[in-house]
Parts: structure tokens; sequence; C-alpha cells
């Protein structure tokens, strides 16, 4: 079926926060840090107060006067020692300090936009300029600028997992040894929608109101509150459309802050749109790790162990959870489709005079994954073994399942030969010679990477549904996801409609208002299906069992001889029936004197997630690239894919999600990367003229197939699909590319593999 968001989308009819326009609205713009580093010595502001139009400023010092707190990390985690990681909150506004270009300095609320920006240029902002250090590596070294006086080392975090000792004594023993260093640059995630937030507050009931884009309205909600100093009860939450966030969305941020502050210091609504110029410096942006990989193998080329030392970017101060991700995230799928008796990982997070990073689609995951398979091609062209059958003696058998890894993770299912075997197939291996020599033929190098991928789904337990039977015949689907372009309300209005047995026309699903449902996890991990399909699953069959019992009272029926199906309550041999909608009327009028236990809560159900959240998802992709040694310009010309998603609900949304996450591991893999200039700290690459993203003509053509196996963990069988292809689709790309370049006797290059950089690799050999 098609997906039941698409109309109002396509024809102008989808509401978004810059859609919100209320009565008396003010308009709130930021001042922004010039500098990356600096003491604040003045911040003069009253000129911009008595500027035309101008309501309010709001300065780090008015917040501090206000009780303002600053946005708080929700995820620590353990040094490897035993102590407690250097966490560094991020202020709402810069106390006394900036620490990266682009920074929230100051605040000013008008009544247009014009006046708050002429407003901006009346501030006078002195800043004593300090040293910057913006570079991952260099940051680790003895000497390098301090972002924080009482971190000597620049480190936030020393984080270690796995079996280190076994992995060190495998090593030890190994036939062969093969390291290779890995460089993942930081990614701008720039959806098509930039960030936005309008604040309301109602002084009667002293309660505040933030519509903004996001991916849980219940995290934002428990965020904004802590800042804020009040209870949650005290903090509306609502998201209506959202275009696109691949997790750029999920966090608090300060301006979110400011619009609710300001709302309830002018009595009136305000609204912040963020501009693409803006996006660029203050968005979390994603990735940012250098991965020092080893791969460990024994004399029949078995793997026996396999390790990353890592460095994590973290900017200049601790995102939401972006500690938990570089960390725990990154291991979940460590070694993944391949049997490695020793895995070993460590991590330092390290801060840096730049934005701060968090998860970005796959959250640390592709980088584990693409810098596994890189390895392993590395591995096969160093030892000459074929590395399709390097692969292939390696893999995790059906035989092998349920497999535990030395981190922690047991799969669930998965048939990884099974897929290999298909991708051969799909992907025409055996033609790949000729059509290397038919690009030969017209002056083009052309290469082949085929790849495997898993992926753990994660994200937030803390989940809840409800579903509601209306006396119209209709159903009301709640949850505490959020959809950001997916089409959550096709995938839950389908499985809500498959339960009940009703036609899915009859199912409106509702998300992003905090006074729906008071706990959400959100989304996040590909948690949709594992987690929120489940829960609704599980929801819709205890509401046709509590609706039973009501079914029961009013037809005088005992309820073991009610059946149901097809929206239809019937005693059994007989034609007395009730439909769903007739019921649900029927418990309205019900006296509380006739309801019993076995009526719950009649015909509208809450239930929280309950069971194992975790399947893996995985696939093999196989990608043909060609290079014009003349320029370094790479095409990609062929991508083919075989993905064991469970069951799939919905095709073309399970389609449309792997086609985004493939168009973005595109440009991951060849053009885009944040630069940042070394000696000032401003970002180089900050608008679409110099950062590049993927256009349509840079992916081609996509052949993608199934291979499902079922999953325990999954009551509807489905295992999640949204950073299925982000993890698997860099690691083809990049190898792809290096074979092309074989006979130029190029052995490695980082990503993104521009044309300039292919093209230096060429000559330079």
């Amino acid at each position: 079926m098609l997906r039941l968001e698409d109309e109002a989308l396509l024809t102008g009819k989808g509401r978004y926060v810059a859609d919100r326009r209320p009565e008396g609205m003010l308009t709130m713009a930021v001042l922004r840090s010039p500098l990356a580093h600096g003491t604040i010595r003045a911040l003069d502001v009253e000129a911009a107060r008595a500027m035309p139009g101008v309501r309010l400023v709001l300065t780090a010092d008015d917040l501090k006067a206000a009780g303002i707190g600053p946005l708080k990390v929700a995820g620590e985690v353990p040094n490897r020692d035993g102590s407690p990681m250097a966490v560094r909150h991020r202020p709402v506004l810069a106390e006394g300090t900036v620490r990266y270009a682009g920074e929230p300095v100051a605040a000013v609320i008008a009544d247009s936009e014009d006046q708050a920006l002429d407003a901006l240029e009346a501030i006078v902002l002195d800043l004593d300029e300090l040293p910057v250090i913006v570079d991952l590596e260099q940051a680790a070294e003895p000497g390098a600028p301090k972002v924080w006086p009482d971190l000597p080392d620049n480190r936030s975090l020393d984080w270690e997992i796995g079996n280190r000792e076994e992995t060190e004594r495998l090593f030890a023993e190994a036939a062969h040894v093969v390291e290779l260093t890995v460089r993942h640059p930081r990614i701008v995630i720039a959806p098509v929608e930039t960030r936005g937030a309008l604040g309301e507050y109602d002084a009667a009931s002293g309660r505040y109101t933030l519509t903004t884009p996001s991916q849980g309205v219940v995290a934002i909600r428990a965020s904004m509150a802590d800042c804020l100093g009040v209870g949650t009860d005290k903090l509306r939450v609502i998201t209506e459309d959202v275009g696109g966030s691949f997790a750029v969305k999920i966090w608090p941020y300060p301006e979110q802050v400011l619009a609710l502050v300001a709302a309830k210091a002018t009595g009136r609504p305000v609204q912040w749109i963020s501009s693409r110029t803006e996006g660029m410096v203050s968005d979390a942006m994603g990735r940012g790790r250098v991965d020092r990989a080893a791969l460990a193998l024994d004399k029949d080329y078995k793997f026996l162990a396999f390790r990353i030392d890592a460095l994590g970017d973290m900017g200049a101060y601790i995102n939401h959870v972006a500690a938990t991700i570089v960390t725990k995230g990154a291991v979940r799928v460590f070694g993944h489709c391949y049997r490695i008796p020793g895995l070993y990982y460590r991590v330092q997070g390290l801060f840096t005079n730049t934005v701060p990073t968090d998860a970005y689609r796959g959250a640390s995951k592709p980088e584990t994954v693409s810098t596994t398979e890189r390895l392993i091609d590395y591995a096969a062209e160093k030892l000459g073994i074929d590395r399709i059958e390097l692969r292939r003696r390696n893999l995790v058998t059906p035989a092998d399942l349920p497999y535990k890894t030395a981190m922690g993770e047991t799969y669930d299912g998965g048939d990884f030969p099974a897929v290999l075997d298909r991708i051969l197939k799909a992907a025409d291996i055996d033609g790949f010679p000729a059509r290397r020599a038919e690009s030969e033929a017209r002056g083009l190098r052309r290469g082949l990477g085929l790849t495997l991928h898993l992926h753990a789904t994660g994200g937030s337990v803390a989940e809840r549904s409800e579903v509601i039977a209306h006396a119209d015949g209709t159903v009301t689907v709640r949850s505490g996801t959020q959809d950001s372009g997916q089409g959550h309300r096709t995938a839950l209005a389908m499985i809500a409609a498959e339960t009940l047995e009703i036609p899915v026309e009859r199912i409106r699903v509702e998300q992003g208002d905090s006074d729906f449902l008071t706990k959400g996890g959100g989304t996040g991990g590909s948690n949709l299906m594992p987690i929120a399909a489940n829960t609704v699953h599980r929801t819709a069959e205890q509401l046709i069992r509590q609706a039973r019992a009501v079914a029961g009272q009013m037809l005088e029926a005992a309820v073991q001889d009610i059946e149901y199906g097809l929206g239809e309550f019937r005693i059994a041999g007989t034609d007395r029936k009730l439909s769903l909608g007739d019921v649900a009327a029927g418990w309205e009028s019900l006296p509380d004197a006739a309801r019993d236990t076995e009526m719950g809560t009649g015909c509208a159900v809450q239930l929280d997630f309950e069971g194992l959240h975790t399947t893996f998802p995985n696939g093999a992709y196989a990608v043909e690239v060609e290079i014009d040694p003349d320029t370094g310009k790479v095409d990609v010309r062929r991508w083919t894919g075989i993905d064991d998603l469970g069951r799939v609900i919905n095709e073309a949304t399970a389609q449309g999600q792997l086609h985004g996450g493939i168009g973005q591991s595109v440009g991951e893999a060849l053009l885009e990367a944040a630069h940042y200039d070394p000696e000032t700290g401003q970002l180089l690459s900050g608008s679409f003229m110099d950062y590049t993203m993927p256009r349509a003509d840079d992916v081609p053509a996509l052949d993608l197939g199934w291979a499902p196996t079922a999953s325990p963990n999954s009551l509807i069988g489905a295992k999640g699909v949204g950073e299925v292809s982000s993890i698997g689709g860099p690691g083809p790309v990049m190898n792809a590319v290096l074979d092309a370049l074989k006979p130029y006797g190029v052995a490695h290059i980082d990503i993104p593999m521009t044309a300039e950089r292919v093209w230096r690799s060429i000559h330079k050999k």
C-alpha cells in the first residue's frame, strides 16, 4: 500500500514549525561567537535593547538570574580505570568563555526577523582570543592547546570493552597481523528542514508549550524542564511534521530553552528558525573518529582477534548522549557477521574547539563496520588471499546461532553465508572482469567492493503505546516515537489494522504531543518496528481481550463464548454480533457498577514495552565504481544489495529507507567532510557552496532484494531498517575505489574519496 503520509505532504498540506505563526508572535535571533576560543571581556547589549521593535535581549547573566541551568549530559560512561569521565555540560549561552565558532552568546527577541538581526549588529562583544585545537589527532598530542584549562590532555573519557587479555594472547600467537588506520571525518547532517522552535507561556497556569521538530517529545520535555527548573507537568512539547532528522533533532538545544524563557518574559509567542548557515555551525555533527585497527589471523586465515584503538571527537562540550554513542553504540556491531574470538575496543573521547558531536544515522556503527570491512580487504591484499573467500571462511553460520560475541551481544537469527551466496549471484560477480575490461577500453578504472554488514537495533525501551477504539468504528493509535519522514503512520497503522483485523483506513496514528503520552522513548536506533510496532501489536491484542469482556456483558454471554474476527465480536455458533465500534459505544455508556476487572480500561488501552528490544538486521552490498584517472572523479555505476530485515511490513517504505541510507553512504564515502581552519578554528565548509552533499546523479539505480530470517525477539517478525544501509553502505564504496586504484599501487586513502584526493593518490605513485 502507499504511504498514508504522502497525500498531505505532496499537496503542500504538511505542517512544520515554521508554519506556526500565532497572533502576536515575536522572532528570535541568536548572536554567535565569531571566534572558536576566547575569553569574554565585555558584552554590551544596551544599544540593542534600545533598537526599534526589540522586546528583549538575553545574556548568560539574565539566564542565571532566572535560574536557568545548562543542557545536561544524559549518558555518562566510566573510564577504563573506574574513574568518572570528565563531563562538560553545555551552557544555554556562553559563560565567560567561548569554545567554538558559532556558540550562542546572546539572543534578541523583536517584532520581526529584520529588527532582531539589526539589533544583533548593535551588540558589542569583546573577546580575547585563545589558542584553538580542531584536529582530533593533534588534540591528543602532548602540549596541544587546551579546550578546558583543567584538562591538559583534552581527554573527556578513556573507555574500553571486550576480552582484552584474550585478544592480546591471540595477537601474540597469530600467524598474521594486519594493521591499518582508518579516519572517519565529521559529517554535517543538514536535513532539508532546519531546526526551529516556537515557545509559548500561559501565565494563568504557569505552563510552557514548545513546538519543535524532534524525534521524541517526551525526552525533549524532560531536558527543557530540567533547564527551566520546573516539573514536567508544567511543560508541553509538540512536534508536527519533520523534514528529516537522522538524529540531529533528537537532542535538546539552547535555542529551544531561549524561546521558552523569552516567551515567559515577554508574554508573547517567540519563534526561532535556523538559517542554513546557523545549522552548519550550531547543529550537532556526526562521526569524527580515528580508528587504529588491527586484525589477527591464523595460518589458515581464520580470524582470531580484532581490535580498534580509537579517538573520538566530542567537540567543545559533551552533547546529550555523545559519550555513549562513541562507546557503547560503536561496539554493538563489533565484528558483525564474522566469528572472531578476541574483540577489544578502546576509545578516548577528546575535546576540541568545534561544535559538539553526537549520533548520526547509525550512531558510530557505520565507522566500526566500514573499518572492519576495509581492514579485511586490506588483509586479503597483503596476504594474497581472495577477499570473498576470506570473508566466507570466517562468517558466523546458522549452526553457530545463537551466537554471543565478546562484546556481549547475542545474535538472534540470520544466515550470513546464504546472504553472501545471494549477493554473489545477484551482483553477477562472475561477469565483473568483462565489465572491468569494457571500462578500461574507455580509459577508465573499474573497481568492485563487496562487504557484509549487521545492525543491532536499539533506542529507548521507555516506550508506551495507546490504542483507543471509538464508537464510529475508527481506532486511534498513539506512540511515543516520532516520524521524521520514515512513514511511521503507515507502518503503525498497518500493524494495528492487522492485529484488529480492520481496514487500515480506519486507523488514525498520532505522535508528537507530550500531553497524549507521558512516557515515550522517541525514535532512534531503528526502533520503530522492534519496539514501537511490537508494543502497538500487544496493546491492540489487549484491547481485544478487554473489549471481548465488554461485548460479553452487552450480549449477555460468557466471555469464553465470545469470538473476535474481522472487527466483530460474535457469540460462538450464533449470528449475534457487535462491531468493535458498537462495543466502544457500549463501554462509554456502561455504568461503573457493571464494569468488572476483565474489562480493565475497556476500549482504551495503554501498555509499556516489554521483552527484548534488540534485533539484528543484516545484509551484503556489492558496489562497482568507475574512476577517471585524468580527473580522479569517482562514479558509482552499480549497487546491488541483499538485506535480511526479517518480515517486511511495507516494501515501499523499507526500500525508501534503504535508498536514503545508501545516498548518505555515497556522500560519506566520496564527498562529505566538515573542514575547520587549524589556525582559527573557523568552519571552512559552512555552506553548500563548500560542503558537498550527494545529489541524485551520484547514486545509481539500486538493485535491492530481501533474504528474511525470523527473529525470536520480535512478536511481529520485523527487525528494523532505518540505519541498516547507512551502516553497510560506506564500506563497499571505499573498497571499490581502492580496488580500482590497485594498478597504481595505492593501498589506502581516507574518506571522503574526493576527486582531488583520488587524483593525488594516482599521481603520487
